[in-house]
């Protein structure tokens, strides 16, 4: 039987009762959840499915949101080919876009079909992807932790402000987040079962996160460390590089067929070839906003504050026990993961650094979620497990409750925000031109964003006043509000400029003098709170 103490990594018994339990899943594995891991994970699904039906609104996600669910209702209403994904600011043409594989927009519009078109389907399904995640993550923790961090973690896991942001969140960080716990679950048993199937699986993941957003590519290098640390002898084996390259194959395909539809209809989401740039540079990373965004972004949105010293703690302790306790096999032990994890995050933050380090990317840090939860689980134990020794059982399931409490206050912080709409002037936008326009009718909506950030390209497109119009058109940047850009957008079809920012057309410029004498304002920042101007004015009498 296993050791009575929590922290404990190896069953008693002779040396080949040891082995057969080691090569096989921890007791862990094969018990259920208690009663309070389950009141967690209920009370953190609740509320979440409670937030689905909030308005789409959260500060920072919404553009994302609004793109992914305009690709999900064209799906449904243009014939749900999956290889043609289509944005509303593509100008007078189709809208087709270049980018990741849009598995949950289209996923999504399959529900639309049936129930008609409600954004709360797409972000259900963005929940049941999340509960996936939950599941496989799970199923990696009882395999590399004893029983009670591991469950520790996975409450760790659902009260972590991430599961609360993107787990219903319109974007496909839950469905990433999804196929990347099971990629390193299935490598995970591929290491301690030594089975053809779970290599097979770990590869299947892989490339389906692939797929879903490139960025996740970086699961290869953390398996790949992984290896190194855990199973070097299995490094010499041809059948881990053939499953490797195995995986890059259908990301390879799509990104070359994303590719040619921006070559072809000038759209992109910035993907792979052109248009925007995520990656970081020198003098980025020699600068203390670097560091200090991705940590932000990880204190607030991951461990939620109060988790980072729990995790930092778990990692020692399990560092410790592994010394004085160290593990029949490298690859029953979880810091070999959490190494690779560490290594390959660095890499990837470093790389994707102008959006890691940044408002505009705090989702690239989802990837984060398991490693922290694996800590974080691990130093609640440790301390709970010192609690108890010390304290009575009442004042230590106090104790308990109010540590969960405070890991799981950011959440309640994220659920809060998310209930008031928080479209602001984007939203009055699109309600006043809904009202002045017909849905056939192309429109400018300006944009605050510019077409280059620096000497980087840069994704200026705004799609949240399309999406709630339900119009299209193109997308004004900062740096293009001139006569000239608008008379020629006015020439290729556009019948309204909508502007948001007043500061974008100030009195007396020259745009503003443009449109004083060739179009016909229909809303005014003053009165309305957008301002909106038909452009065809010749055609209407003033």
């Amino acid at each position: 039987m296993l050791s009575q103490q929590n922290a404990g990594w190896r069953p008693s018994g002779d040396a080949e009762t040891t082995q057969k339990i080691s090569s096989s899943p921890s007791r862990s594995g094969r018990q259920g959840l208690p009663w309070w891991v389950w009141s967690v994970v209920a009370v953190v699904v609740a509320l979440s499915v409670v937030r689905a039906f909030a308005p789409m609104t959260y500060p920072g996600d919404i553009w994302r949101q609004s793109d992914t669910a305009t690709i999900a209702r064209n799906f449904a209403a243009n014939g749900m080919n999956v290889f043609f994904p289509q944005i509303n600011w593509g100008g007078s043409g189709p809208g087709y876009v270049e980018t990741e594989f849009q598995l949950l927009p289209w996923l999504t519009a399959v529900t639309y079909l049936v129930f008609g078109e409600h954004v709360v389907l797409g972000r259900l399904v963005s929940l049941g992807f999340m509960l996936v995640a939950a599941a496989a993550f799970w199923g990696l923790a009882r395999r590399l932790l004893p029983v009670t961090p591991a469950r520790w973690a996975l409450v760790a896991f659902f009260v972590s402000p991430a599961f609360m942001r993107w787990g219903t969140a319109f974007m496909p960080e839950a469905t990433v987040l999804a196929f990347s716990l099971l990629a390193l679950l299935g490598f995970c048993r591929w290491l301690q079962e030594d089975r053809p199937v779970f290599l097979v699986w770990a590869a299947a993941a892989t490339s389906a996160a692939a797929l879903v957003k490139p960025t996740s590519l970086h699961v290869g290098l953390v398996i790949g460390l992984w290896s190194v640390f855990a199973a070097r002898d299995r490094l010499r084996r041809v059948s881990l590089y053939a499953a490797g390259l195995a995986a890059l194959v259908a990301p390879a395909l799509w990104l070359r067929h994303a590719a040619a539809l921006h070559a072809t209809y000038g759209n992109t989401f910035g993907v792979i070839s052109g248009g925007d740039s995520k990656w970081g540079s020198l003098a980025m990373w020699l600068s203390p906003e670097f560091y200090l965004g991705n940590l932000r972004s990880e204190t607030i949105f991951i461990y939620g504050l109060v988790g980072l010293p729990l995790a930092v703690s778990g990692a020692v302790w399990l560092w410790r026990r592994h010394r004085v306790d160290p593990p029949a096999s490298a690859w029953s032990s979880p810091l070999p993961l959490l190494g690779a994890g560490a290594i390959a995050l660095a890499v990837y933050y470093f790389a994707a650094g102008r959006y890691s380090s940044s408002d505009m990317g705090i989702q690239y840090h989802v990837y984060s979620l398991p490693y922290a939860a694996i800590a974080t689980g691990a130093g609640l134990a440790a301390a709970l497990g010192w609690v108890r020794s010390r304290w009575s059982r009442g004042l230590s399931a106090l104790v308990a409750v109010s540590a969960v409490l405070a890991l799981g206050a950011q959440s309640v912080n994220v659920f809060v925000q998310s209930l008031p709409d928080q479209a602001g002037v984007l939203g009055v936008c699109a309600t006043e031109l809904d009202a002045v326009s017909a849905p056939a009718d192309l429109v400018v909506v300006s944009t605050t964003s510019r077409t280059t950030d620096g000497a980087v390209p840069n994704n200026f497109q705004e799609p949240v006043v399309f999406f709630l119009a339900d119009r299209k058109g193109w997308s004004l940047p900062a740096d293009r509000h001139t006569p000239d850009e608008v008379t020629d957008l006015h020439s290729a079809g556009a019948r309204f400029l909508v502007v948001g920012d007043p500061q974008l057309v100030p009195a007396g410029g020259p745009l503003a003098t443009w449109l004083a004498d060739n179009a016909r304002v229909l809303r005014t920042t003053e009165q309305a709170g957008c301002a909106i101007w038909d452009l065809n004015a010749e055609a209407v009498a003033r």
